[in-house]
């Protein structure tokens, strides 16, 4: 079965900011940025960047499961918010997609977005030339495999597994190489003394 993006989720955009974005150190929200949004880590969960709102965020607080996709550039990845809310808000440029009280999983969303199959659809619908834009309507038609909730809920526990492993195997590699090089630094240095 599949159903449209937008039957399956309530898509807005972030915040609507007037003019420049100040951060503010002690600032009344914290601020989801594009660059906090990345398909490797799969989920949103430290938010340091403060903001000061006149009004406060009202119905713009992200809800923990939000999917935050990025609308513009040439990188359209999505994350699931996993963090506290409260005072989170996401900046413009995200669109924020809520499923509570849907058939879909939040992280099965995300999974799928970033799939290259979708990631090409997604490039397709791009519009603009100097700073690419995906069109909220056009994302809503997106057609979305829909397998049972017990499906999708594992789906998206293999997929935080392999984030999780690639993470990992990133933090040895990091390793392996300080060691090697303290290993030939030291053969360097009984050498030469």
């Amino acid at each position: 079965m599949k159903e449209r993006l937008g039957k399956l989720a309530e898509i807005r955009t972030g915040y609507p900011f007037r003019g420049r974005i100040d951060r503010v150190e002690g600032g009344n929200c914290r601020l989801v940025q594009m660059g906090d949004v990345r398909a490797s880590a799969g989920d949103v969960v430290d938010v340091p960047t403060r903001v000061a709102l006149p009004d406060g965020p009202g119905k713009h607080v992200l809800h923990y499961g939000d999917v935050l996709f990025i609308g513009r550039g040439m990188r359209n990845e999505a994350a699931t918010f996993g963090g506290e809310g409260g005072d989170v808000i996401a900046a413009p440029h995200l669109f924020v997609l809520r499923t509570e009280g849907r058939v879909a999983f939040p992280d099965y969303l995300t999974w799928w977005l970033n799939l290259p199959e979708t990631q090409d659809q997604i490039r397709a619908m791009r519009r603009g030339s100097a700073v690419p834009f995906v069109p909220m309507t056009a994302l809503a038609r997106l057609e979305v495999p829909l397998p049972n909730i017990e499906l999708q809920n594992h789906i998206a526990g293999i997929q935080r597994l392999s984030l999780q492993e690639q993470r990992l195997l990133g933090q040895i590699k990091e390793r392996r190489r300080a060691l090697i090089d303290g290993l030939l630094t030291e053969a360097v240095r009984r050498q030469t003394n």
